[in-house]
């Protein structure tokens, strides 16, 4: 395995140019003192598509592959406040594609976040019941099945949540590649830090490092309940990886880096602000100027200062912390805000 043909297995593959690269790997110079590591943060919030984020990446390849197949339609699905849908619809907008989003929700009473800003694309939208903080088997099943159906009223290319399918991938192994072409050729980290969702962006690290000979740790800090996860997903992250790396046909079943799912840090549930994450944004505002959401990357950044003020990362280590996005999220974390501002 090498970084060259990591570089070669990219470069063969369809893809759209939709975002802005590299994205910018900036050190953290405030917070490193203060904490004793050296901290690195790569801004994906600056992809170039809509407001920012993870998905940038993934559609390049996801798109490229809807348009190579004949498709004009694209169907996907998300909650309310999914980052996914809201950047899968711009991408769609910039292609001169239709885009269709099954949304995990009732209809609401007021729109605002990333829903109002699919409602400003003209976006179709369709609502099905489901609470993904605390998600009921039968209205997943209802979900499911209403996505089945608009999927067959549309003949659409299908995108699951996240985008976390085989294709997809190759977002986040570029990513890895881009990285180490910032590094010197080198993934120069002690450990990696991205907020989990649906888990294609961190496989999509874990699958481009194993491609690449790199053996970085890899911790994936989950944005949702341990039960919400087990209920709505039907792998872990290890299970991902074996399966992605076989439906693209890589022989790296044996070369994973290490990969841990961190829980502990959404109790209050997806899309829930919580004490802690709104602690990491305002430290990170604060001290070096950069803002964090409250729904995804607060709260890994509060699962990365807490294992590193723990020791579990040792003092002298190189961080890199990936900030996939949400900030058009922000204004949910306004209620969390206590005390006198000045």
């Amino acid at each position: 395995m090498s970084l060259e043909q990591l570089r070669q297995l990219i470069a063969d593959r369809p893809r759209v140019r939709l975002g802005e690269w590299p994205t910018p790997l900036v050190k953290l110079d405030r917070l490193s003192q203060q904490l004793g590591v050296e901290l690195f943060m790569k801004r994906d919030e600056l992809s170039g598509i809509a407001l920012g984020g993870n998905k940038t990446r993934k559609m390049e390849f996801v798109l490229a592959d809807a348009i190579a197949k004949g498709y004009r339609d694209v169907l996907t699905e998300g909650p309310r406040t999914s980052n996914h849908t809201m950047m899968t619809a711009m991408a769609c907008l910039r292609l001169g594609l239709r885009c269709h989003c099954v949304v995990a929700s009732e209809p609401p009473d007021f729109y605002e976040g990333n829903i109002l800003l699919l409602r400003y694309m003209g976006v179709s939208l369709t609502f099905s019941p489901l609470d993904i903080a605390n998600p009921d088997p039968a209205d997943n099943a209802r979900f499911r099945a209403t996505v089945e159906r608009v999927q067959a009223e549309t003949s659409a290319y299908s995108i699951p949540a996240g985008g976390t399918m085989p294709v997809a991938e190759f977002g986040y192994m570029n990513a890895v590649l881009e990285i180490a072409e910032q590094c010197d050729g080198d993934l120069p980290f002690d450990a990696v830090f991205i907020a989990y969702g649906t888990g294609g962006t961190s496989t999509g690290i874990v699958l481009g490092q194993a491609v690449a000979g790199f053996r970085v740790p890899v911790y994936a800090v989950a944005v949702g309940t341990r039960q919400a996860f087990e209920t709505l997903r039907d792998r872990d992250l290890a299970g991902l990886y074996e399966h992605m790396a076989t439906e693209l046909q890589l022989d790296i079943r044996h070369e994973r880096p290490a990969v841990e799912e961190v829980f502990g840090y959404a109790e209050t549930g997806y899309a829930v602000p919580t004490a802690g994450g709104d602690a990491a944004i305002k430290l990170l505002a604060s001290t070096e100027g950069y803002f964090l959401d409250p729904v995804y990357t607060a709260k890994a950044f509060d699962a990365m200062l807490d294992m590193i003020r723990a020791g579990k990362i040792a003092p002298g280590s190189r961080v890199l912390f990936m900030h996939t996005g949400g900030l058009s999220m922000l204004p949910v974390g306004h209620y969390a805000w206590a005390g006198t501002v000045r």
